[in-house]
Parts: C-alpha cells; sequence; structure tokens
C-alpha cells in the first residue's frame, strides 16, 4: 500500500497538512471512526483507453466533476484557516481533523486522477490551477466562530456530499473496470464517517447546545441556496443541479434528528 507519507513525497506539495495539526493527540478519548486506503491502490493503474464511458456522458460529467475535485482540495485550505483563525480547538476536534484530512486528500488524488484521464489535462496543471483560485473565508466567519458551530458545519457539509456521491454510482459503474464503483463507494462510506464523527464530537462535548442545532442547519441551506459565490473553503459548496432545496432540507432533517435517534 502506498503510505501517506509516500503519497506527500510524490506530490512535493510544499504546504501539504499544515492546518491546525500535523501530529495524531495522543491525549484524546475520542478516536474517530475511519478506514485508511489508497486512491492509487485503487485507480492508480487505469489509462484512459481502460474507460469505456461515452463522449456525451464524459461532457455532461465535467463541472460536477471539477466541482467535486475542488471541493476535496479545499479542505486543505479549510484546516489553513482554522490554523489562523485563534479558534480553540479541543484535542478530540484534532483527532478527527487528522483523519478527515487524510481522507480529504486522498479522495482528492483519485478526483485529479480521474479528470485527468476523462479530459486531457495534465495532473500537474489541475495542481496550478488549484492553487490559482480564490479563496476567501470572510463572509462564513460567523459560522466558524468556534468548535461547536465548526462540527456542525462540516457535518452538514459531509451528509450533503454523501449523498450526492450515492446518487452518482452508476456514473461511476460505467466507466468499466469495477475499481472506480469500489473506489467512490469507499469515497462515500468516508464521508459518512466524517459527517457521524462530528456528530459525535458535538454529542460528547456540547450536549448544552444542541438546541441550536436547528436554526444554525436552516442557516446553512439558506447560504447554499442563497448566499455568496463560493471561494475555496470546502464547506457551503453545495450549488450544483442535485443539491436542490429538498435535498438539502432532507439532509438538515437527518442533523435535526440525529440526537433524538440516539435517545
Amino acid at each position: 500500500m502506498i503510505t501517506l507519507t509516500a503519497v506527500i513525497m510524490k506530490e512535493n506539495f510544499d504546504d501539504l497538512f499544515c492546518g491546525s495539526t500535523d501530529v495524531y493527540p495522543t491525549n484524546t478519548q475520542f478516536q474517530p471512526k475511519s478506514i485508511s486506503w489508497s486512491s492509487a491502490d485503487l485507480i492508480g493503474q487505469f489509462q484512459k483507453n481502460d474507460i469505456v464511458l461515452d463522449s456525451k456522458t464524459i461532457a455532461e460529467m465535467k463541472e460536477g466533476l471539477w466541482n467535486d475535485l475542488c471541493s476535496e482540495y479545499d479542505a486543505e485550505n479549510f484546516c489553513n484557516y482554522l490554523k489562523g483563525s485563534g479558534v480553540k480547538l479541543s484535542n478530540d476536534f484534532k483527532s478527527f481533523e487528522y483523519v478527515w484530512r487524510r481522507d480529504e486528500f486522498n479522495h482528492y488524488l483519485g478526483f485529479k486522477q480521474i479528470y485527468s484521464l476523462l479530459y486531457d489535462v495534465t495532473e500537474d496543471d489541475i495542481v496550478k490551477e488549484m492553487k490559482r483560485r480564490p479563496v476567501n473565508f470572510e463572509p462564513i466567519k460567523p459560522m466558524l466562530q468556534d468548535e461547536f458551530k465548526i462540527c456542525l458545519l462540516i457535518a452538514y457539509d459531509e451528509i450533503a456530499t454523501t449523498k450526492n456521491y450515492a446518487s452518482e454510482y452508476e456514473f461511476y459503474t460505467s466507466f468499466g473496470p469495477a475499481n472506480f464503483l469500489r473506489w467512490v463507494k469507499n469515497v462515500t462510506r468516508d464521508e459518512a464517517y466524517h459527517f457521524n464523527n462530528c456528530m459525535e464530537l458535538i454529542g460528547k462535548n456540547f450536549k448544552n447546545r444542541i438546541n441550536e442545532i436547528p436554526k444554525l442547519v436552516d442557516r446553512f441551506i439558506d447560504w447554499d441556496l442563497n448566499g455568496e459565490e463560493y471561494h475555496g473553503t470546502f464547506v457551503l459548496d453545495h450549488d450544483g443541479p442535485y443539491f436542490t432545496s429538498e435535498v438539502l432540507n432532507t439532509c438538515g432533517d437527518t442533523i435535526k434528528n440525529y440526537f433524538d435517534r440516539k435517545r
């Protein structure tokens, strides 16, 4: 298996993993649910002629795949923001962030390869474009004021992304090689774990604030449907055709009802 260290060296990504924590905290009682795996192991061996998608489907999916690629990359922007924000983050949160960042970067590597294969863009050019994109957290800073809000916002993002990726299984099946479907199912599972990890963090450390959840989630949904343009923040990027009001409100209901189901 390709280790995370090997992936980092291969990428020569100088600013990789420079968010709020670089080392997994050892003094925490919270153990996030996570499975380590490698995109390269699953799909790294494939070439464009292994993919049997028709040209019409490839063209139709271009914008959506680019958005997915950017979103996974932008997890690093999010972590870098947290590092400089001054928000106090617990070791419980840092233990989650550590595996979350690993997962998101692994997803990014997979999307980068897929996009490169389908659209004849070199992976180096994709990396350059990622770094050129504007990043602006200023408009959403009020939603990132403390660890509770950060956990809730990540949870909202992750449940929406889980549903989006699950809706695309047929597309990845159409690639031909079965490993592409297995890859997106692994990605979807990771996103579901991220959602649950954030909600469990809230249940563990912020029980006194659970009553704030409905109002905040409604604010997230309103921002996704009516807010400003997305600028590389990882969260609140749900502006594609899949993310209708109905879908986002279903995600919101999942969060609002989460602790009712736990009773």
